[in-house]
């Protein structure tokens, strides 16, 4: 019989299909991104132990104890509230996280590394809870303990300061379907076939299903799950109506989703020169390329930063004048010293006087200089004065001035610099932002540096504005 855990019911809630194959290991190997989001949960769980001085650690061999279907032995730790207690009944287990003994029973805390509490950790307790009060221990509360968004570190990290300890017992109690889900999903379990592909929005939802990309592939190549509008596609999908092509004529359907299907119905790109010539207009030259590379954890390990704050390690700058010519400068922090202060020092040596600052999806560079200013008091007028000059060249494509249907309904530059010049990153060492930090962060936070890295890293960002140049060149050649 197939075991069932916290995990595995999670995915069960889920996706059956995702519940099969993560019971036999059978999942695509996590990326390396991935890896670093676990790694910060498990950052965040020593300063939540903090919270509890004297607990006993089970996962210490020397005091590893093991809660059996005959109910959990408190006695064994001498009523002290213990960390990482294992509870098996039936074909259930877990392993709870903080276990705190009171009169009567036990408070039962899931420890998440998260600046708020989620759906998903009711569902998780609730499940805990039952394989607890089934195994005979009495739960009288259930919390979360998560990360404060509002900490900003000074000096030492102060646990009480950076948790918050959020008492769910009201959302989990409200649960009622938990021994209904663990039939139906030991059933599956211990199914010989898999269950059928079912695509549905449960498909990034609360997690990207690891499963996504193969079963997404059996769609059509144009499928209605690129258009823009989430509502109607899954509408349309509902209905048996997959691929872009089969969409009724006289479906109603917003002005963008319009340009995709035309697009697709065309085999060609949708364009509108006035917009773009519009858009085009207005850049003020020398244009400042600009581009971020950032890294996160869940614990600041810097002063004046919080909880998974956009860390900027690396910029790449293309100055472009109106003659064409252009200037690239770059900035890579390959030390364990906070970044910003000598990343900001360079930026503003060589971001002067007038012109456009460039930037592909505005949120983003915005977010990290509105940060750097907080931060950096100093450099705020600064700073203010190139967010006054930014320019979002992503508008161009959110706003499907230009559409292509190779972006399939996304408009990241990732998708946009092939199809509008016919180059890409697929051929860097490096080719996304989550490799690129994750990556970092092992090599020159953690370890001691990688000259190779270092390279692919300077490539991966310059490509971000060099690419920009190149897909105004191409804008400016439709007008």
């Amino acid at each position: 019989m197939k075991i069932l855990t916290k995990s595995l019911y999670i995915a069960g809630l889920q996706c059956p299909r995702l519940l099969w194959y993560a019971a036999r290991r059978e999942l695509p190997e996590p990326t390396i991104e991935q890896l670093h989001r676990f790694e910060q949960g498990r950052e965040f769980e020593k300063y939540a132990h903090k919270l509890f001085p004297g607990a006993v650690n089970l996962r210490d061999k020397n005091k590893k104890q093991e809660f059996t279907s005959r109910g959990p032995k408190m006695s064994l730790v001498s009523k002290k509230t213990v960390f990482e207690s294992v509870a098996t009944v039936d074909n259930l287990l877990i392993l709870t996280d903080v276990l705190e003994p009171k009169k009567n029973g036990c408070n039962l805390y899931e420890i998440k590394a998260t600046t708020e509490v989620k759906k998903q950790h009711y569902d998780d307790l609730a499940f805990q809870k039952y394989v607890c009060e089934k195994s005979g221990l009495n739960i009288l509360k259930t919390f979360v303990i998560h990360l404060n968004k509002e900490y900003i570190k000074k000096g030492k990290i102060n646990p009480k300061e950076l948790c918050v300890i959020e008492d769910v017992s009201d959302k989990v109690n409200s649960i009622k379907n938990v021994e209904k889900n663990i039939e139906a999903f030991s059933k599956i379990m211990e199914s010989k076939k898999a269950p059928d592909i079912t695509i549905s929005s449960n498909c990034n939802k609360p997690y990207t299903c690891a499963l996504k990309d193969e079963c997404w592939n059996t769609l059509p190549k144009d499928n209605v799950l690129h258009l823009t509008n989430w509502r109607q596609y899954w509408k349309f999908f509902q209905q048996g109506i997959i691929d872009i092509k089969d969409i009724p004529k006289n479906a109603k359907l917003a002005e963008k989703d319009k340009i995709i299907r035309k697009a697709v119905t065309s085999c060609k790109p949708v364009i509108d020169k006035k917009k773009i010539k519009e858009f085009l207009s207005d850049l003020k030259y020398p244009l400042y390329h600009l581009d971020f590379e950032t890294f996160d954890t869940a614990v600041p390990i810097y002063d004046n930063s919080r909880p998974y704050q956009k860390i900027p390690f690396q910029y790449s700058l293309h100055i472009e004048q109106e003659n064409g010519n252009t200037e690239h400068y770059e900035y890579l922090s390959l030390g364990k010293k906070d970044p910003r202060i000598d990343l900001l020092k360079q930026l503003k040596e060589e971001i002067k006087g007038k012109g456009s600052v460039i930037v592909f999806n505005k949120s983003f560079e915005i977010g990290v200089l509105q940060r750097l200013a907080e931060d950096f008091p100093k450099e705020a007028k600064w700073i203010k004065n190139v967010l006054s000059r930014i320019v979002d060249l992503a508008e161009v494509f959110k706003n499907f001035y230009y559409y292509c249907p190779t972006q399939k309904g996304k408009y990241s530059i990732k998708k946009v610099l092939p199809a509008i010049t016919g180059k890409g990153y697929s051929e860097l060492e490096i080719n996304n932002g989550g490799e690129a930090s994750a990556q970092y962060f092992n090599s020159f936070i953690k370890g001691s540096g990688d000259d190779n890295l270092k390279q692919d890293l300077l490539l991966y960002c310059g490509l971000d504005t060099e690419g920009m140049i190149w897909i105004l060149d191409e804008l400016k050649k439709l007008c």
